[in-house]
């Protein structure tokens, strides 16, 4: 069972976790880096360094896993992006396995995944599936998002869709969203109108993929008729998509009829 929690250090993470790091200032991206790295080779992981702070870092002496710049692979004609970093988290999850290893664990500049910056819904999409990738091969993956180039609103999309943090910082979302199977995902906190549009976001890229996604909301502490518009908004956005509420509260049931979404023309089940 997975759980939203906040980390005051990357010592803690374990095989499955999926954490947002909101890189400040003060944040010392280097050392902490290293040091993630080297949790790696005492724990037995295969460990993945994607934008690091160099390209020389090494455990005494002998280069320890594999360090990839996008922004070098761009300029030598490789064609570098958010899908190829999944496809290159997947690839070298599937070899750790077969090599031995613990675990994959991966640790992403995500400023060098995406240089010229990135919208909502690529955010969304790419940590979405890159969650879904992290529980399916049991990897452990920390996604770099520097402040200073991203804005606020962009920092709060990419932490709602990780079930982790680092650290407490004040651009948390009221809620998270993350795997919990196929075609499942968790919903927790409070999803009102300050991350109504995020929450949609994130369900717009869900549903755009799945016939039926479900929804599983006992970790939800409220929703607003904000949250259950956007709800709404996205299931009715592809025609023949279905959203199926799995453990929603009597708060949430009554709510949602009094709203008048409780009718067959939205589709949306709330399920016993």
């Amino acid at each position: 069972m997975r759980n939203v929690r906040a980390l005051p250090t990357l010592d803690p993470v374990d095989a499955g976790d999926h954490v947002c790091w909101l890189v400040g200032p003060g944040d010392d991206f280097t050392a902490t880096t290293r040091a993630f790295a080297a949790d790696g080779a005492l724990f037995g992981d295969k460990v993945l360094l994607i934008g690091a702070p160099d390209t020389r870092w090494s455990l005494n002496g002998a280069p320890q896993g594999i360090v990839v710049d996008p922004l070098t692979e761009q300029a030598g004609g490789t064609v570098w992006n958010a899908a190829a970093m999944l496809d290159l988290v997947l690839r070298e999850a599937d070899t750790a396995s077969r090599q031995g290893f613990r675990a994959l664990r991966v640790l992403a500049r995500m400023d060098r995944v995406w240089p010229g910056g990135a919208s909502p819904r690529e955010i969304a999409r790419h940590e979405l599936d890159l969650d879904r990738l992290t529980l399916a091969r049991a990897a452990v993956v920390v996604c770099a998002y520097h402040r200073a180039s991203f804005r606020p609103g962009l920092l709060e999309q990419a932490s709602g869709v990780h079930p982790h943090d680092l650290g407490r910082r004040a651009e948390m979302p009221g809620f998270r969203m993350y795997s919990a199977g196929t075609d499942c995902w968790s919903v927790s906190g409070v999803v009102d109108s300050d991350g109504a549009d995020t929450f949609r976001t994130a369900l717009h890229e869900l549903v755009a993929r799945s016939a039926t996604v479900r929804l599983r909301c006992e970790d939800l502490e409220l929703m607003d008729s904000a949250g259950m518009r956007a709800l709404v908004d996205a299931a009715c956005q592809v025609p023949g998509r279905r959203i199926v509420i799995e453990k929603a509260d009597e708060t949430f049931r009554r709510c949602w009829s009094l709203l008048g979404y409780d009718v067959p023309q939205i589709p949306v089940e709330l399920a016993p």
